[in-house]
This record gives C-alpha cells, sequence and structure tokens, in this order.
C-alpha cells in the first residue's frame, strides 16, 4: 500500500470508531497486489466502494496519467449517489480529485474536506514534468485553486504548505489546518534485530546498515545517498540498503552497478505487515526532500523511522521543516542534497558514536509517541470533521 492508501484507511476506519458513519470510494490498489479487491465491501466499519481504472505502471508519466484520468472519470457518478448532507474528504491523489469537490458543491450544496498530501502543479513542475508556462499547468493551478477556495476546510501537513496554500487562497486563512500525517503504534515500532526475519533473510546481520525505504523517485535526493554509499565502501562494517521501488530505481541500481558497489543491496517494497521489520533494519535512517520541494510535499517516512526508534539523517537544505523535527526531537542531523562526502561524514559521525546513536534513537521514539502516533492525529480530524 502507498502512504495515501495508508493514511486514508487508517482515517476512514478510526473514524468509524470514533461512531461516524464513514464510507470510501477508491480505485484498486497497485502496490503488491496481485489480484483484483472487491468491487463492494465492508471493513473494519467502513463501507468500501472500488471504481474501475486503468493499472498501468504507475512510475512511468504515461500510466500515471492513464490512472489517474480515469480514476477521477469514474468517480464523477459516485458523486450522485451520495446523500447531499454528507461531508466529503478529498486528497491529492489523483492531483485533480478534488475538483469532484467543487462538482459536488455546486450541484447539491454539499460541503467537502481537502487533504493535500502533495501540492499540484508545482509538484509535477519541479522535475520538468509540466512547464511553469504551460497550458498543463496553468488548468492544474486554475482548477485546484477553484477547489481549494470551495471547500470547507483544507487540511495540509506542515506549516510550509498551509503558507504556500495561502498565497493561491489567502481568503481560507482560518480554513487551513496543520494535520500531520502518522503512523501506528501497534504496526510500526522497534524489532530487535536477533528477532528480525527480514534481516536474517538478507545476510546483512553483522553488518551497521544504512537504510533508504519508501518511494525511489523523482522528488527524492537518492543520488547523494547513492554516491555516499561510494564514499564509504572502504567501511567493511557498513552496508546500504534502498527499500522501495519509483521512478528513480533503475538509474539509482545503474549507478550502484557502474560503481562497482559492493555495499549496496536493494530490496522490494515490503507489505504493510513486514514494515516494522523492514524498518528497524536500520542502525540509521535516511529521509530526504530536495529544498525546492519544501512545502510542496513533506515526506511522511518520517513517522515510520521516528517510530522503529534509530537515529536519522535528513538530505536536505538546513531550514527543512524535517530537520527541525529532528532538532526538537533531538532525533538525527542534517545534510547536503549535493554533497556525499558531507553525507558520508555525517553517517560515520552518527554510527560511530553508538551511545548517542542510541541515545537519538531512543528520544525520536518519545517523539512520536507524543506528536505523531495515529490516535493523536485522528482524534484531531474527528473533531475537526465533527465542527464543520
Amino acid at each position: 500500500m502507498t502512504t495515501t492508501a495508508i493514511i486514508m484507511a487508517d482515517l476512514a476506519e478510526d473514524m468509524a470508531s470514533y461512531g461516524l458513519n464513514v464510507g470510501v470510494v477508491s480505485a484498486q490498489a497497485t502496490y503488491l497486489i496481485n489480484e483484483l479487491s472487491p468491487q463492494s465491501e465492508h471493513h473494519n466499519g467502513v463501507g468500501i466502494k472500488r471504481v474501475w481504472t486503468f493499472l498501468f505502471n504507475k512510475n512511468k508519466n504515461i500510466g500515471r496519467i492513464l490512472n489517474s484520468s480515469s480514476c477521477f472519470l469514474s468517480m464523477i457518478p459516485k458523486l450522485f449517489h451520495g446523500n447531499r448532507n454528507d461531508l466529503l474528504v478529498f486528497n491529492t491523489n489523483p492531483a485533480l480529485l478534488p475538483i469532484l469537490g467543487l462538482f459536488a458543491n455546486k450541484l447539491k450544496k454539499q460541503k467537502y474536506v481537502v487533504l493535500i498530501h502533495d501540492l499540484w502543479p508545482e509538484l509535477p513542475a519541479q522535475v520538468g514534468m509540466i512547464s511553469r508556462n504551460g497550458f498543463a499547468y496553468r488548468l492544474i493551478d486554475y482548477a485546484n485553486t477553484l477547489a481549494l477556495r470551495n471547500a470547507s476546510a483544507v487540511v495540509v501537513l506542515s506549516e510550509t504548505m498551509k503558507n504556500l496554500i495561502l498565497r493561491k487562497v489567502p481568503g481560507k486563512r482560518g480554513k487551513v489546518y496543520v494535520l500531520p500525517n502518522w503512523a501506528d503504534r501497534n504496526r510500526i515500532y522497534p524489532v530487535p534485530k536477533e528477532n528480525n526475519e527480514i534481516l536474517k533473510k538478507t545476510g546483512l546481520k553483522n553488518k551497521r546498515i544504512v537504510m533508504y525505504s519508501g518511494n525511489i523517485g523523482r522528488y527524492q535526493p537518492m543520488e547523494v545517498m547513492i554516491q555516499a554509499a561510494g564514499e564509504l565502501r572502504h567501511r567493511e562494517d557498513i552496508a546500504f540498503v534502498f527499500a522501495g521501488d519509483g521512478g528513480k530505481k533503475k538509474e539509482i541500481e545503474r549507478i550502484a552497478v557502474s560503481m562497482n558497489l559492493d555495499n549496496v543491496t536493494f530490496l522490494p517494497f515490503q507489505p504493510l505487515d513486514r514494515l516494522a521489520e523492514s524498518l528497524s533494519m536500520a542502525d540509521l535512517s535516511l529521509v530526504g526532500i530536495y529544498p525546492e520541494n519544501e512545502g510542496v510535499i513533506m515526506p511522511s517516512k518520517l513517522y515510520g523511522l521516528l517510530a522503529v526508534g534509530k537515529p536519522i539523517v535528513c538530505v536536505s537544505d538546513p531550514e527543512s521543516e524535517v530537520v527541525g523535527i529532528l532538532r526538537d526531537a533531538d532525533a538525527g542531523v542534517q545534510s547536503s542534497v549535493d554533497d556525499p562526502k558531507e553525507l558520508a561524514r555525517k553517517i560515520e559521525e552518527v554510527l560511530d558514536n553508538e551511545a548517542r546513536a542510541a541515545e537519538m534513537g531512543e528520544s525520536g521514539r518519545r517523539y512520536f509517541l507524543e506528536h505523531f502516533e495515529r490516535k493523536k492525529i485522528t482524534r484531531q480530524w474527528k473533531d475537526l470533521l465533527m465542527s464543520l
């Protein structure tokens, strides 16, 4: 499951557990699923209806466009099946999904909330998928701004994202709420290395592992991470593990081969019920965000990394909001997005001071439980939805 799918499933199930009547309309799952899910089912108090979509490779631009477009079109008829008193919640995956809220509002006077995980069209423009001066950018920006302007509430993942949204819709001040994503303490928790079956299968149990887990995509500074592995090839006690998939994975694998890096291991996405084991393999975790993407995305993998109690190096701008969280949590350090030597040095500094590394990991776990645990955030969601 993608982060978006996990978060939306948690949110729906927790709202149902708090006594709200919840229904979900979604596309078919595309990660780690080899067969179609039922078109309709009831799960943990939530009624689920799945619409038809294309299921092309989302790591290719044309596949992502066709998948998203078919999902958007298939959901339009569902607008006319619900009660006009229902409060609708849309996320930004696919990017134009909030436009359905605008349709429902204009046709049925229905209230809706927009949850922004990724800010479009800024995100694809940052990596050159679309031009800031092009028709596609202007169309998506115009449509999404209309959807935001008419929403009863807009939920964003960070203060920086909130500031960017208020530039688009300054009239929504007071209606834009910062509610971060989360991790579930019962799903993601520290797993001792001696009990970690995934670690045993990799043959790396005697190594100190530097791990990146998640989307190996266009929006993550992966190049500096693989180059840092090259800087540390002389350290026979250190191994790098990249777990996940995405648009950059083949390129990163190619770089590893071209540099003859025998200290790098690639693993596929791990199923949700093995995520605690997978993340707990790390002695040090990596997370990254390009400076130009501050406020456009928020790396939600951060909360799972904090949850397993390991020190973190954030590859980003020093003023990144993620770095601010790590600083407040005393859970990690920052390194530049374009300096593999610096990243290698920071990795060694953390790993070679085992007592301090353990302190950072434990401090990060405590901070997660205080600020980013699932129930803490979903109760805030419940209060918001009940107020609208």
